[in-house]
């Protein structure tokens, strides 16, 4: 990899992580002044409707941005083609879920559910509208937009729901934030964004586009039942008040899996794409991201399933706290969740979607089975069938991207190693002193565990890590110093 792509790498990624960071604790901020507010059962209904919004966006949209951002030099004919093959395919999975809305609220007894599921359906039609728009800008490793746009939008809405949520509108001021961010980011990236579609199309990128896009479609319509079906079964069989707690439980963990995971998915997979003739340095890449996320990610994911009950009682409020078994079961699957997204990248850079769609076929049908036979057990069986599935089929993922890369098992095992065994034993010492300060006040006893957790962690993890990391880590501290003393100076 040249100098150039690589410092466009590391740009974009900075600016990825930035936007997801800013997007998401906005997004979380809210959530939290509006949980201390609103009802569960509000929640509940919101996190159903879009269920049917966000496997909508993943089978039409993500399908076709897939098959643009994997060519190594899309042309305008390319780009075009896409832009009205996601709009004509979202315009009837929109109508769709106007003219369903009445059967789901009948057939889950949930009431209202209808006019939620309506007003959701909007989001739909402005993600099939922006979806080409943003592609044309990640290409062009044009991050920094992309941040500024997210940034804008989440604020606003944001706001306009909570104002409405504390004059006592209930769920439309769900609704309102929804629709606002929406609306606002779809405006936003037409005014900032240069291109702009014609009807200039090609028939030869339409079927190339169909014919690949086709297979991540389907895979994204796995992976959108394994991330979404539970949320259904328990709307089901539990009513929507069970469905706000379990998806609050799942909220954090979620949260930081998109901040951290997210916006590396979203560097990696053009980066691979143009990998994908270099097989040593796509082996070298995948090998040293899978890396570098775990050690963020173990610490993260494992702290939150230990300390998840002094989280929810300070961020949340005491009715929530039925949702911490939820939290501590999730989070134990975050952590590979995290890492796993890398083995996707892998399998479209080395054109072999139909890998992925298999192995989320396969997911899903777990999942359904898992959750069909546990979830009127309650919501703890819920979440330990999503976690125990998760972890059992795991291997089988990872085995498709150590073909593709031809790296070892030894080799991944010994990657992720250091990470997985720090973080638990930090996990360990943790619990045995959140035992001995108890009767302490709320914020301090979580702080002083956060703060041990860190220097624990950061110790194991550099006595543990590969000699590479160590000389990296070095260099950068004393590049960090040279150049404070030199401003100093």
């Amino acid at each position: 990899m040249s100098n150039n792509a690589g410092k466009s790498f590391l740009k974009g990624t900075v600016w990825a992580i930035a936007d997801n960071f800013f997007r998401q604790a906005v997004t979380l901020s809210v959530f939290i002044v509006l949980a201390r507010i609103l009802h569960p059962e509000v929640f509940g209904l919101l996190s159903f409707s879009l269920v049917f919004v966000n496997i909508f966006v993943a089978v039409i949209n993500d399908g076709i941005v897939t098959a643009i951002i994997r060519k190594a030099d899309p042309t305008e004919e390319d780009y075009n083609t896409a832009f009205w093959l996601c709009l004509g395919c979202s315009l009837p999975a929109f109508l769709f879920l106007i003219c369903t809305a009445n059967f789901f609220e009948d057939l889950t007894d949930s009431e209202g559910l209808a006019t939620v599921m309506r007003a959701t359906s909007f989001i739909i039609l402005t993600t099939g509208l922006s979806s080409i728009h943003e592609v044309w800008l990640r290409r062009r490793m044009d991050f920094r937009t992309i941040a500024i746009r997210s940034l804008i939008s989440v604020s606003l809405g944001g706001g306009i729901g909570v104002i409405l949520a504390l004059q006592g509108y209930g769920v439309v001021s769900l609704l309102a934030q929804q629709l606002t961010t929406a609306v606002t980011q779809l405006g936003l990236l037409w005014f900032t964004t240069a291109w702009r579609p014609s009807i200039k199309v090609s028939r030869s990128s339409l079927k190339e586009i169909v014919h690949f896009s086709k297979y991540i479609a389907l895979s994204n319509l796995s992976n959108a039942a394994n991330q979404n079906s539970d949320i259904f079964f328990v709307t089901y069989y539990l009513g929507p008040v069970s469905t706000g707690i379990y998806t609050t439980g799942k909220r954090i963990s979620s949260t930081l899996n998109t901040v951290i995971s997210t916006a590396l998915l979203r560097v990696s997979m053009p980066a691979f794409a143009n990998l994908q003739n270099d097989d040593e340095g796509l082996a070298r890449m995948y090998l040293h991201s899978t890396t570098l996320t775990a050690m963020v990610t173990a610490p993260v994911f494992i702290g939150i399933a230990v300390l998840s009950k002094d989280i929810t009682l300070l961020i949340l409020g005491a009715k929530w706290l039925e949702s911490v078994p939820i939290m501590q079961v999730v989070t134990v699957m975050g952590f590979l969740t995290s890492i796993g997204y890398y083995n996707q990248s892998v399998m479209v850079a080395k054109n072999k979607p139909q890998w992925q769609t298999r192995l989320t076929f396969l997911y899903a049908i777990s999942n359904v089975v898992a959750f069909i036979i546990f979830t009127r057990f309650g919501l703890l069986a819920t979440a330990l069938a999503f976690a125990g599935r998760a972890v059992l089929l795991y291997p089988v993922s990872v085995r498709f991207a150590l073909m593709l890369t031809g790296i070892s098992w030894q080799r991944y095992v010994k990657a992720i190693l250091p990470p997985l065994f720090s973080a638990l034993v930090m996990a360990g010492v943790l619990i045995g002193v959140a035992d001995l300060m108890a009767g302490s006040m709320l914020l301090v006893r979580l702080a002083s565990l956060i703060v041990l957790g860190a220097l624990i962690y950061c110790s194991l993890m550099y006595a543990f890590m590969p000699a590479a990391y160590k000389k990296y880590l070095v260099e950068m501290l004393y590049l960090k110093v040279l150049k404070q003393q030199k401003v100093y100076n």
